[in-house]
């Protein structure tokens, strides 16, 4: 090809034209993904997706930050998409969280672009910058956020997915970004390092054919899942003649459940009918002697004991003589207040989001406390640390929600007895924890007397956009890929979900029992299912993260090398001798300082 041609052809991504090179490979990634994530499911593209970022920060590596800058404005679209749900929360607090998802994908583009500037030969790292900048949005930055990351798609790819169960879901990222690199590292004349990412590649799946990291079944548990349907804007208000209301459909549901001899029957978040369900909090209430006033459907007025509610769920369980799990409110040194005004006020030391065992036919003192609170969802990290500003930014931002819970005190799973006896230990993971690695990882342990996972969550955050639910569902499914443990999602508005020890898809959505339909997402249903109990752990359970930490390390060191002088010219500008694979140089830009 004549050498004009090849100029012409490059143009577009060529150093003279880095915003429109940064825009299009920022728009064309997050096409990508899009494509890839539920709820279109094309998987394979994932592989696709780094190519245009890799391409962007190699060719326009002599203006990184320009690039870069405008691979984030490309972004924006995917992004916004995929938190479209957070507008009908808070419209002020969207667009922020829009552009700073973006923002990781500039810094990653941007930190490896710097490294390509000075050390060209070096293109097979950005596997590695790419899952550094990952782990940091992913676990250590506001609390983390590790949804959408690269290996998620995989999940129902055993082969693909197995590396997770060693060292992690940020190992399976590094990986998918492996091919795009080698194509890249081949076509800049780097032949010899798209070799070996090339190779890399390809033993990825055939190792997968020759390992299973997975322990096995040795028994199953029979679960219960009761999906509620409480609709959000009434759980952010959750009135006393809607308390009642929706106990009596819960009520139902539970008996419903309960005719197919489950083990144990499984509730939402936040769903006991009562004020609170510990035996500290509910004696304080009962010696407090509240009523609240509400109109029976007659049009009777009539009085309901503050603590009835409560009541009428333990003794339901005893009848019933099979435990309960279900998520509700606890207190630290609860006290009743009476207020000036007229009616009283709940206060206390602190307010937790807890998981109760309802197991004895008493009020439960067996319960677990959300310790990593939602982050802008239940606190807002560091802004919390002042009340005056967290108050004045939610009326500001969010107006109408209120940050009242604290985080629980320590990781540590439920005891369970069940119907014959037996005592079992549960991990019992709330809503947004299901996604973070380190929490389900220390909750589950290394004693396989952990029995599973159940994920107690209120999934009405998302409104109408059943895509949000799907990427919470994936997101938790990787957790059961890590440690080799079955999980049971019991979401309050959908989708509710069983996966075994390797992650596999066991069921999926309750069946509504008036009408006998499938139930996914936006309605009240019950779903039973006989989970496996692994007998064992992967090796995650005992390493970690390691890969997700070394990638963090590396890059913060190769950042920091690329602001250390050089000699007074970059090794890209280095013509004294052939560069490797013979690259030619007539194709490349001169150096200059970025702006």
């Amino acid at each position: 090809m004549p050498a004009g041609e090849h100029e012409s052809g490059s143009r577009w991504f060529s150093c003279s034209m880095p915003r429109r090179a940064g825009l299009v490979a920022g728009l064309i990634h997050g096409l990508l993904l899009a494509l890839a994530f539920p709820p279109i499911g094309l998987y394979g593209l994932v592989f696709l997706a780094p190519l245009p970022l890799v391409w962007v920060s190699w060719s326009c590596r002599s203006k990184p930050l320009v690039a870069a800058f405008w691979v984030g404005l490309g972004m924006m679209p995917w992004w916004a998409l995929a938190h479209i749900w957070v507008a009908s929360i808070s419209t002020l607090g969207f667009f922020p969280l829009a552009a700073l998802m973006s923002g990781y994908t500039m810094l990653a583009v941007w930190i490896s672009a710097r490294v390509l500037r000075r050390w060209p030969a070096l293109i097979f790292l950005w596997p590695i910058v790419w899952v550094g900048v990952e782990f940091f949005r992913g676990v250590i930055f506001l609390h983390g956020y590790p949804w959408y990351l690269l290996a998620h798609p995989l999940a129902d790819a055993p082969l693909l997915s197995w590396p997770a169960a060693f060292v992690g879901t940020f190992a399976v990222s590094l990986l998918v970004a492996v091919p795009a690199t080698a194509v890249i590292a081949w076509v800049t004349n780097h032949r010899r390092q798209g070799v070996v990412l090339a190779a890399v590649a390809l033993a990825w799946p055939i190792i997968g054919l020759a390992v299973n990291p997975w322990p096995g079944a040795s028994s199953t548990l029979r679960i219960a899942i009761v999906q509620t349907n409480v609709p959000q804007s009434l759980k952010v208000a959750w009135t006393a003649e809607q308390r009642y209301d929706d106990w009596q459909r819960m009520r139902d549901l539970i008996i419903e459940a309960s005719r197919h001899e489950p083990d144990l029957i499984v509730l939402p978040e936040a769903m006991s009918p009562g004020m609170t369900l510990d035996a500290d909090a509910y004696r304080v209430e009962l010696e407090a002697d509240l009523y609240w006033r509400r109109v029976a459907p007659d049009g009777v007025p009539e009085n309901i004991s503050a603590t009835m509610l409560t009541e009428e769920l333990v003794i339901f369980q005893r009848m019933l003589d099979t435990p309960i799990l279900i998520g509700g409110a606890a207190y630290d040194n609860l006290q009743i207040v009476e207020q000036e005004q007229g009616g009283y006020r709940y206060e206390s030391d602190a307010r937790y989001n807890s998981v109760f065992v309802i197991d004895r036919g008493v009020p439960p003192t067996e319960r677990y406390d959300k310790v990593l609170l939602t982050p802008f969802g239940e606190t807002m990290p560091y802004i919390s640390a002042s009340k005056w500003l967290e108050k004045r930014l939610l009326g500001f931002g969010a107006r109408g929600m209120m940050f009242d819970l604290a985080p629980g005190k320590k990781l540590e799973p439920v005891e369970v007895r069940l119907r014959d006896g037996k005592e079992i230990r549960i991990a019992t993971p709330v809503c947004f924890e299901a996604t973070m690695p380190w929490v389900c990882r220390r909750l589950v342990g290394t004693d396989p007397s952990v029995a599973l996972m159940i994920n107690l969550t209120n999934d009405g955050w998302f409104g109408t956009w059943t895509p949000g639910r799907e990427h919470h569902l994936l997101s938790a499914r990787w957790r059961s890929i890590e440690t080799g443990v079955s999980m049971v999602r019991a979401a309050n508005t959908g989708i509710s979900s069983v996966f075994d020890e390797r992650g596999r898809v066991l069921a999926l959505g309750t069946r509504d029992p008036i009408t006998g339909l499938e139930v996914l997402d936006q309605g009240a249903g019950v779903r039973v299912v006989d989970v496996p109990i692994s007998d064992g752990r992967t090796p995650y359970t005992r390493i970690g993260d390691i890969v997700g930490w070394v990638c963090l390390a590396a890059s913060g060191v190769l950042l920091g090398l690329t602001f250390t002088p050089s000699g007074g010219k970059d090794r890209s500008e280095d013509h004294g001798r052939e560069p490797e694979g013979g690259e030619r140089r007539s194709h490349e830009q001169p150096q200059e300082t970025e702006s």
